[in-house]
């Protein structure tokens, strides 16, 4: 076969593969522009009336007898008009709550707060949990719920309180009593236990009794004035010596004994009531002023009862 039989043979080929390949992907095409179609952009449009809430910082922790504070964003869209949202808190047992302005606004407590849906922006609103001084919460998980509704539009978030330890002690003494007897002038002791009764440790614990919780011009001194560390459930006895001044007139006085560590997280009190006494000189004496006034009136009588 000569060159121009080969060129032809060749042409011929390349028209029957091309004829081939249109055949073939013509059909592929159909259903790609077919699916191309189908898979048109959709426009969701969302101009449902709503109450949205977001906090940052949901779940807090700290150590018991601390407050817990949330500030919480609230967005009102799709209204028409400024409508007026009831806020409430549901807390566990044995805290408080208090809702308040998230900025500036009254400075008090809020019920409700009104909501502008063509605002752009959220409002904020701070939630602030309070544990009751009365009742120290043990350690764990809180969960607490904040809701804000108005009528059938209502929204909630869950929000968490870890509380991880508990601080708490206590001041007592050896045998229960919570009275002693001190003479005036001299010193006389008395013993009180500082206990930790809470689940953490307790450092540099300083026990004391401020001046204004004593009679004036008392000395009341500690051994040990502080406690270095106090391990949880364990207690530490310390002797507490007591002066009353030298003119102290006999009776009962009140005196407070203090205990708190350095880093405040927890305080124990107690009152002990003082006998003060008067030295056993000074109780001679008056025997022997009273014995003195009886003789001179006695021999006054005999002497006046002869004329």
């Amino acid at each position: 076969m000569n060159k121009c039989g080969i060129s032809i043979v060749l042409i011929c080929l390349c028209i029957l593969s091309l004829a081939v390949n249109l055949v073939m992907i013509s059909p592929a095409m159909a259903i790609l522009s077919q699916s191309n179609a189908d898979s048109s952009p959709v426009v969701f449009q969302d101009d449902a009336e709503k109450i949205e809430l977001t906090c940052q910082y949901p779940v807090l922790s700290s150590y018991a007898g601390v407050n817990y504070s949330w500030d919480i964003s609230v967005l009102y869209s799709g209204g028409k008009e400024p409508r007026t949202f009831d806020l409430k808190a549901t807390i566990p047992e044995g805290f408080k709550a208090q809702i308040t302005p998230g900025y500036g606004g009254t400075g008090g407590e809020i019920a409700a707060i009104r909501l502008d849906p063509t605002k752009s922006y959220p409002e904020s609103i701070k939630l602030v949990v309070v544990p009751y001084v009365w009742q120290v919460p043990t350690p764990g998980n809180y969960p607490i719920s904040f809701e804000v509704s108005s009528g059938d539009i209502k929204s909630s978030i869950n929000l968490t309180a870890i509380v991880t330890v508990n601080y708490d002690m206590k001041i007592t003494t050896p045998d229960g009593r919570l009275n002693t007897e001190a003479t005036a002038g001299q010193d006389s002791n008395f013993t009180v236990v500082i206990n930790n009764t809470g689940s953490g440790n307790l450092e540099k614990v300083t026990v004391e009794s401020r001046s204004t919780n004593r009679p004036s011009g008392w000395t009341v001194t500690f051994n040990p004035e502080k406690i270095e560390s106090l391990p949880a459930g364990e207690s530490k006895e310390v002797q507490v010596t007591i002066r009353p001044t030298e003119k102290t007139i006999a009776g009962d006085y009140m005196l407070s004994v203090e205990a708190q560590p350095e880093a405040k997280n927890a305080y124990g009190n107690l009152q002990i009531r003082v006998t003060a006494l008067t030295p056993t000189i000074w109780g001679w004496v008056g025997v022997g002023i009273v014995v003195l006034v009886v003789l001179l009136l006695a021999v006054m009588f005999i002497r006046f009862g002869r004329r």
